[in-house]
């Protein structure tokens, strides 16, 4: 299976290890986990949450399977640069049906990044895993994330008052779907080529 993609001036490469300290450094900032129902992290905890999603991954494409879980780093294609780590998760008992996840260091935002890694995550679930249905989720107040989604064809299906509780008190969570069914041909190609070249 292949294990990395190119889109734009972006490189999505399955997460390893060499990339914790980046992943670590970023999730340790306030700026970054301002609208996360967790972190700041340390980099212990960071750690311990994606080593055994790493050695799933691993372990499957060593073995030509595909793995379980999708986390991804995202880098700049022509320097190697950090910008920031996105995943799918499964949905249990739905196959098919994934959890999207992105989270982008503070000096690449508002660059276009996060609606390029969101539309990564869309073409990756439909086209490589043949998935049916993708489920994102926010806090009421990320009006970015909520765009970024938005951009590439969520549409809000509902939102659950006081779901998470931060530092700074209760909020709201918004609850985003996209189906397969939903994206055009012609959209679904244009991901593919995006992606593929």
């Amino acid at each position: 299976m292949q294990h990395s993609w190119i889109g734009g001036d972006l490189k999505f490469s399955y997460c390893t290890e060499h990339d914790l300290p980046d992943i670590s450094r970023m999730l340790s900032k306030e700026s970054v986990c301002r609208w996360l129902f967790f972190g700041p992290n340390t980099e212990e905890a960071t750690r311990a949450y994606f080593l055994p999603l790493i050695e799933e991954m691993r372990t499957a494409l060593r073995e030509g399977r595909t793995p379980d879980h999708h986390v991804f780093t995202v880098r700049l294609e022509g320097t190697g640069d950090f910008v920031g780590q996105c995943a799918l998760f499964p949905v249990d008992f739905s196959p098919g049906s994934f959890l999207i996840g992105y989270q982008l260091d503070d000096v690449y935002w508002k660059k276009g990044y996060g609606t390029q890694t969101c539309c990564f995550l869309v073409y990756f679930a439909f086209t490589v895993l043949d998935g049916y249905r993708l489920n994102g989720d926010t806090v009421a107040g990320n009006t970015a994330s909520r765009r970024v989604m938005e951009r590439c064809g969520f549409v809000l299906e509902g939102t659950q008052r006081r779901y998470w509780h931060a530092a700074d008190g209760y909020h709201d969570r918004m609850i985003f779907g996209l189906l397969k069914s939903d994206l055009a041909p012609e959209r679904l190609s244009a991901l593919e080529k995006a992606f593929t070249g």
